[in-house]
């Protein structure tokens, strides 16, 4: 027999009897409240740091609420300065490949996108390399593939027999095809790249990845960010943090203790890129303004010290005071 839906008056009682949180008779808003965040979406995903094996220690329904409306703060803080940084970035790129060069992906391949002759011919290197490569030259084939249905650009590059110019493909890639597009890039044209953006530091970066690295990194935010995805524990992050990434941040930034496990080390990339493609000061302290107001505001919701902790670590506001515009 398969199992009923419950209503969100089941659902209430629910969570008391079974989860031990106060919610319902008397508190007539939290039955909106619940239906406004949703009790798979939202209730049962804030009730952790990361996974289940780390819980919250909750009693009342509105602590729930309050880590609720910290993540949508949190959003609203990233999403706008995220992609402004996102559309500098692709701008950046294809001034620096295009320019005393062809704007088609034929040339760009052939003369740019060659990180594989930097490395000896046959070798293990050049042959992962020379994969990524291959894989990122069909993925560029199949952006225009799938978009030349909804993209009037497109269809008009291909209809007058003209090679797609990269400014019109990189409107329809994403924030990890940007990622893998640096990191094909040879080693001249990335360092020409890292240096026009700002990041340039051989001290702990003699390949000139970091662009990449970074790009791989803020994508994750950026993706859990634009699917409405819990961001406040950092669960969205999907992979290793080089020792390279870190290094340099904490060196740069002279704050020590950088491992991106809480959000407001990805609250100081933003703000560090803020920097470097020279947004305005009034602009970059802002953005570190209202991350403060974000975690002060939380902190005098919450009556728990030992939640304050597990979200935003004891290091994270004295790590925020000392960024630097």
């Amino acid at each position: 027999m398969k199992e009923k839906g419950k209503s969100i008056n089941s659902l209430m009682k629910h969570i008391r009897d079974n989860h031990h949180i106060k919610i319902g008779k008397g508190r007539n808003k939290d039955k909106r409240e619940l239906l406004n965040m949703g009790y798979f979406h939202a209730y049962k995903a804030y009730k952790f740091v990361k996974n289940i094996e780390h819980p919250l220690l909750l009693s009342e329904f509105s602590e729930i609420k309050d880590i609720y409306d910290l993540d949508n703060s949190l959003k609203e803080l990233f999403y706008p300065v995220v992609m402004k940084v996102e559309t500098a970035i692709n701008n950046y790129t294809i001034a620096c490949v295009v320019t005393d060069g062809g704007t088609d992906l034929e040339s760009i391949f052939e003369d740019k996108l060659n990180h594989y002759s930097d490395l000896n011919e046959g070798s293990r290197g050049y042959k992962k390399e020379m994969k990524r490569f291959l894989q990122l030259r069909k993925r560029m084939d199949d952006v225009i593939a799938v978009n030349y249905t909804k993209s009037n650009v497109i269809q008009h590059y291909v209809h007058n027999n003209k090679a797609v110019p990269l400014w019109a493909i990189f409107e329809l890639t994403t924030l990890g095809d940007l990622g893998a597009f640096v990191g094909r890039l040879n080693n001249v044209t990335r360092e020409k790249l890292s240096k026009d953006i700002g990041i340039y530091d051989k001290r702990f970066d003699t390949t000139n990845l970091l662009l990449s690295k970074h790009l791989y990194i803020i994508k994750d935010l950026r993706n859990a960010v634009a699917h409405n995805n819990p961001i406040f524990d950092c669960r969205f992050r999907t992979g290793k943090i080089s020792n390279v990434v870190i290094n340099h941040l904490e060196t740069n930034l002279g704050i020590k203790k950088i491992n991106f496990k809480t959000i407001t080390d990805y609250v100081l990339l933003v703000a560090y890129y803020m920097s470097c493609l020279q947004f305005t000061k009034k602009e970059v302290k802002t953005f570190i303004r209202k991350y403060e107001k974000i975690i002060s505001d939380y902190q005098k919701k919450s009556n728990n010290s030992e939640n304050y902790r597990k979200i935003f670590d004891v290091d994270g506001k004295s790590k925020i005071q000392k960024f630097k515009v």
